[in-house]
């Protein structure tokens, strides 16, 4: 990756709105708010993003249409994840604060019981369409969040999550050893970013 040179940094903005004539659609190509071009990321023009600036996210990154980004408190989305379309990823909640203040929430600019806390989506995860993840939640790398899933909490590496609110039901190597079987000619690229091939259910200890 390299910094963003002034033009593409122009460039890219004005290509999200240009292409919003055409309805929702994937823009290639996205300048990080540390000035890294991520030419492989693609992010629907559709999908709103809270605090821009805040935004960590890698290369070669998918997220859909009409999703929402909330990056306020801190949102990092590892390389390689894609994220389904009408998903919510939120680092702040005024579930509470809004009842104890009622009508004067809005006047208040440090509000107590407003809960914030960063987000993780670990490196090549795959969020389905229509889940939430909650403040402060931690997904590790190479998990599954299946569609309408509510994610609250810590999770670990290669984890698959689902329910409202999400548990872990399964381990994704499973399912890749039999793939990998199936397609030894990408086990290379698996190494490549696990760093190990995983092992079946009938070898795993």
């Amino acid at each position: 990756m390299s910094k963003a040179n002034l033009a593409r940094r122009a460039w890219q903005p004005l290509k999200r709105l240009l292409s919003l004539a055409w309805g929702p659609r994937m823009v290639g190509g996205f300048v990080r708010g540390d000035g890294e071009y991520l030419p492989h990321t693609r992010i629907s023009n559709a999908c709103h993003v809270f605090a821009r600036e805040r935004l960590d996210v890698g290369d070669h990154v998918f997220i859909g249409h009409f999703s929402v980004l909330d990056a306020t408190y801190g949102l990092h989305i590892g390389e390689g994840c894609q994220i389904g379309f009408f998903t919510g990823l939120f680092t702040h909640s005024s579930h509470a604060a809004i009842r104890l203040y009622g009508r004067q929430y809005v006047k208040q600019a440090e509000k107590k019981a407003y809960f914030t806390a960063p987000v993780t989506v670990g490196a090549f995860s795959f969020i389905g369409a229509h889940a939430t993840v909650l403040p402060g939640s931690k997904i590790g790398r190479g998990s599954i969040v299946s569609a309408y899933s509510l994610v609250n909490g810590e999770f670990p590496d290669f984890a698959i999550l689902a329910g409202s609110p999400a548990k872990v039901v399964g381990d994704t190597r499973h399912m890749d050893a039999k793939l990998l079987q199936q397609h030894p000619e990408l086990q290379a690229h698996y190494l490549d970013w696990a760093g190990e091939l995983p092992m079946s259910e009938k070898t795993a200890p």
